[in-house]
C-alpha cells in the first residue's frame, strides 16, 4: 500500500480538506503573479506551479474519499460540485502557466495581471468564506457570492477591454495576440469557477438550514 493510499484512508473531515485545498490553490496563484512578474525566468515557477496542481489532484482525490462516507444523497451532490470548482481553480492556473511554457512570451499583458490579481483576490475571498464550513450562514454566504459575482464580472470586463484593444488598434502581432487571447480566456474562465463555487457553497448552506 503507497502512501497516497494510506492518506485516503485516513479519512479527514471535508472542512479540513477544502481549506487545505484553498491554501493550496491561493499559494498557486501567488506562484503564478510571481511567474508573470518574472516573465523572461519562468522555468522554476511553471514547476511550483505543476507541484502545487498535482498536490491539488491529491486533495480532491481524498475529498472524494471522505464522500464515501456520507449517506446524504443531497449533501454528496452539492459537495461533489464544490470540489470539482475549487478543482477546475487550480486546474485553471496550472493551465495558464502552461501556456507560459509553450508561448514564452517575451513580456506580460497588463490585462493578464491584472486577471491574476482579480482571481487572487477571489480566491482568498472564497478561502475565508470556507473557513467556516459546514457551518456558513445562508446570509455570510450570499454576501461571499455577490462579491465574487462582482469580482467575475470585473474580470470579464478586463478580457472585453483587452480583445477591443487589440482588435480596434492592432497592438500586438498576431501571433502574440492570438496567444495572450488564449492565456486571458484561461484566467477569466478561471475566474468564472471561483465564483460558481461560491454559488455552491449558498446553495450548500440553504440545504443544511433546511434539514435542522
Amino acid at each position: 500500500m503507497n502512501s497516497l493510499t494510506n492518506d485516503l484512508c485516513k479519512s479527514r473531515p471535508m472542512d479540513s480538506i477544502l481549506i487545505d485545498h484553498l491554501n493550496n490553490t491561493v499559494l498557486c496563484g501567488s506562484v503564478l503573479e510571481r511567474l508573470f512578474a518574472e516573465i523572461e525566468r519562468p522555468d522554476s515557477y511553471i514547476a511550483e506551479i505543476k507541484r502545487l496542481e498535482e498536490k491539488g489532484d491529491q486533495l480532491t482525490a481524498e475529498a472524494y474519499h471522505t464522500l464515501e462516507s456520507n449517506t446524504s444523497i443531497e449533501v454528496i451532490h452539492i459537495s461533489e460540485q464544490l470540489i470539482q470548482r475549487v478543482d477546475d481553480i487550480i486546474d485553471g492556473i496550472n493551465n495558464a502557466a502552461r501556456m507560459i511554457d509553450i508561448f514564452r512570451p517575451k513580456k506580460i499583458e497588463e490585462a493578464a495581471h491584472d486577471l491574476v490579481v482579480t482571481l487572487l483576490i477571489m480566491i482568498d475571498r472564497l478561502r475565508k468564506e470556507v473557513s467556516t464550513y459546514p457551518d456558513i450562514s445562508v446570509e455570510s454566504a450570499r454576501l461571499c457570492r455577490e462579491e465574487l459575482k462582482a469580482r467575475e464580472e470585473e474580470a470579464d470586463l478586463i478580457y472585453h477591454n483587452w480583445r477591443k484593444k487589440q482588435y480596434r488598434v492592432l497592438v500586438l502581432p498576431l501571433v502574440d495576440e492570438s496567444n495572450w487571447t488564449e492565456i486571458l480566456g484561461i484566467l477569466e474562465h478561471t475566474t468564472d469557477a471561483t465564483y460558481h463555487a461560491a454559488v455552491i457553497i449558498e446553495r450548500d448552506a440553504r440545504l443544511r438550514r433546511k434539514t435542522l
